[in-house]
């Protein structure tokens, strides 16, 4: 009887198995025609990868190991080495304390006076409560590039493209916005930084909202400019160390403040500000795919591991080792933000730095953090094709390129790792988007 029943369960697994592998092949099968068939993707070259996280390991893929321009889908190569590095708390500034005076480096830290940042900016209080003369020092040799490697300079007239700096004012950007009037009906236009805001001149004959002439912070408006539906409003300004001087001063009014140019002191003869990060900004730069935060993150975190931002380093840290400990293989790391056309990453790779981020940043915190589809910051409008929420991603976009990467979770609670990549892309990123939307919508409803 023993042995019967020992034959009879080894009939039942060798019947369920096979099965299993029918299942899945016809899955596959079914992805590979919505993929391989589609008359959107044909003029294009896409890659997609699908990886099951309990199981870990590959439930399909397409062109899986090819390179594509991930575009904004670089930000989540930026949290992954941001969690690595930043997780227990970010250099603000870097300081030596004279009795005569206090001088200061800058580290990256993106939250200085930033407009959407007032209530997580810890280095504004703490310079506000040093006594004496505060001297930024800005070594020319320590200065990170303005742009990074591979951006389009002509972008510099949108709200889009931030200049770099080692100690950003303001975000680095002309922020205007309404302002109600006390407890009245009445709103005002308010901005920063306030030079700026009061220089805006206006001109009739300019047919954009607002422009600015290159290399300078000289900006001219139409005769539309003060209509509600513009604001608020957000522009990159040029940065150079008069004009963060200049900045810092309107900031911080009643403190001494100058600047120079000393290189770095010995790390014993240096302290450091720490601070913590917020969920807020990781939020920004992941939800609203913001690219000043995102390139300054990769500041933070070569300042975190080299004592200052040297961001050459830390790509190829990240590149030629904790991508390489991770078996990710060669990926070409080459901004934070996902601007530069030099980045190039396979699909197979990000469903692993998805995996990753899922096992170290916490699943339910990652899911707070990503786009949710139909719900919240660039997936508000896309993924709402089922009864629940079932994509949550982040999507990257250049020309030519459309991308999408995150976490998916199916009808059955599967949780599964995705990577959707288009480059060479001449249809309508709407077209595009449709079309994964079926493609997932299909993966949630069968797998």
């Amino acid at each position: 009887m023993r042995r019967f029943l020992l034959l009879f369960g080894c009939l039942i697994v060798c019947g369920v198995l096979p099965a299993q592998e029918i299942s899945q092949r016809a899955a596959a099968q079914e992805l590979d025609n919505r993929i391989r068939l589609s008359t959107v993707f044909a003029n294009g070259h896409s890659g997609f990868a699908l990886y099951d996280l309990e199981a870990e390991r590959t439930v399909y893929g397409y062109q899986e190991d090819r390179y594509f321009v991930p575009a904004s889908n670089t930000k989540l190569l930026t949290f992954f080495v941001a969690n690595r590095l930043l997780a227990d708390g970010a250099p603000a500034l870097l300081y030596h304390q004279s009795p005569d005076r206090l001088d200061v480096w800058g580290t990256g830290y993106p939250l200085l006076l930033h407009p959407s940042f007032t209530d997580y900016d810890t280095l504004l209080p703490w310079l506000k409560r040093k006594e004496g003369p505060i001297v930024l020092n800005f070594p020319e040799q320590d200065q990170p590039p303005r742009y990074g490697a591979g951006w389009s300079w002509d972008d510099f007239d949108y709200g889009y493209v931030y200049e770099r700096s080692s100690l950003p004012v303001y975000g680095n950007r002309l922020y205007i916005d309404y302002q109600q009037v006390g407890d009245t009906d009445a709103e005002v236009l308010v901005g920063s930084p306030s030079e700026v805001v009061d220089n805006l001149v206006q001109d009739a004959r300019q047919e954009r909202t607002i422009s600015r002439i290159e290399g300078s912070n000289f900006f001219t408006v139409n005769e539309n400019f003060t209509r509600r539906y513009n604001f608020p409003l957000q522009r990159a300004l040029t940065v150079d160390t008069a004009s963060t001087l200049r900045y810092l001063r309107g900031g911080i009014p009643g403190k001494s403040v100058r600047s120079d140019d000393r290189s770095l002191p010995p790390s014993l003869l240096l302290d450091t500000l720490m601070s913590e990060l917020p969920d807020t900004l990781y939020r920004k730069v992941l939800q609203e795919s913001d690219n000043f935060l995102a390139e300054q993150l990769i500041l933070l975190a070569a300042t975190s591991r080299y004592g200052w931002p040297d961001e050459d380093a830390l790509f190829e840290w990240a590149t030629d080792t904790l991508f390489l400990e991770m078996d990710l293989g060669e990926v070409s790391y080459r901004d934070g933000s996902g601007l530069s056309r030099y980045n190039l990453v396979r699909p197979d790779q990000l469903v692993q730095i998805v995996a990753a981020l899922d096992r170290e940043v916490g699943h339910e915190r990652l899911l707070s953090l990503l786009p949710a589809g139909g719900v919240s910051g660039t997936l508000e409008k896309r993924f709402d094709n089922r009864q629940e929420t079932f994509v949550w991603a982040k999507t990257g976009t250049l020309s030519g390129v459309i991308c999408i990467s995150g976490l998916l979770r199916t009808r059955a609670g599967k949780w599964l790792a995705f990577s959707f990549l288009h480059n060479n892309v001449m249809a309508p990123s709407r077209e595009y988007y449709a079309e994964m939307e079926d493609i997932l919508g299909w993966v949630y409803d069968h797998l």
